[in-house]
């Protein structure tokens, strides 16, 4: 499998308490089991511990798509930017690209205004590859950001859309969207976030559970290897 999605928030942690710090002992004992069966890791931020992972990841021979939290505070975001532009300096070989920003304009939490700004900043400071993710309908609603971005990062979640899909109908979905983003869009693709949930409320024809997880993992990579698409899948942990 190409990538996971790591963030190491569990045991209890919560990332929306200002002084959750996880331990670098936890996030290397946590790397050294993902490098077991992934190459790569992808992050959503450098903060709260996370700004230790590339540096485990280069040492136990991981790349990283390093993400950078970008919210409602602009001097938030901009540390995580400045964090994010001196590690991708630091750590060229582990880090692939800088992840500006997870689903933001879905959470409206900045406009695509700022964001571009952000793009251009950026670019402007580091020669690490940047993209940004986000739910693949809101990147045809701003298809200029993809001028500024190097590759696109899109989030294809069948069962938490506002239309939910069923696991039979799951493929069917994936490949729908992608020969659509496909036909828009000449920047190359990642598959930012597949995955379903092994528990959770029913969502009209969307059912949770191990065994739809399971079968959704397997309609997912067979299709991806077929198509010799790149992803990062939800979640390690």
């Amino acid at each position: 499998m190409q990538c996971v999605s790591y963030s190491p928030f569990y045991q209890g942690s919560n990332p929306l308490a200002p002084n959750t710090f996880i331990p670098r002992a936890q996030i290397e004992q946590d790397l050294r089991r993902l490098a077991t069966r992934f190459p790569c890791v992808r992050t959503y931020s450098v903060a709260q511990g996370l700004e230790a992972v590339p540096e485990i990841a280069q040492q136990l021979g991981l790349k990283v798509y390093l993400g950078i939290w970008i919210g409602w505070v602009d001097s938030i975001n901009r540390q995580q930017i400045d964090t994010a532009v001196r590690l991708s300096k630091q750590y060229p070989k582990a880090i692939k690209a800088l992840v500006v920003g997870n689903e933001v304009l879905l959470r409206g939490e900045q406009k695509p205004a700022a964001m571009l700004a952000y793009f251009k900043e950026i670019k402007q400071r580091t020669q690490t590859p940047i993209t940004y993710a986000d739910v693949w309908e809101f990147w045809r609603q701003h298809r200029d950001l993809s001028q500024h971005v190097d590759f696109i990062t899109v989030h294809i979640l069948p069962y938490w859309e506002n239309s939910p899909v069923a696991i039979s109908h799951a493929g069917e979905h994936i490949q729908a969207v992608m020969q659509i983003l496909q036909q828009e869009f000449e920047k190359p693709i990642l598959k930012g976030a597949p995955g379903w949930p092994s528990a959770g409320r029913q969502r009209y024809g969307a059912e949770p559970g191990l065994r739809n997880q399971a079968q959704y993992f397997q309609i997912f990579l067979d299709l991806a290897h077929t198509h010799q698409g790149q992803y990062t899948l939800i979640e390690a942990y």
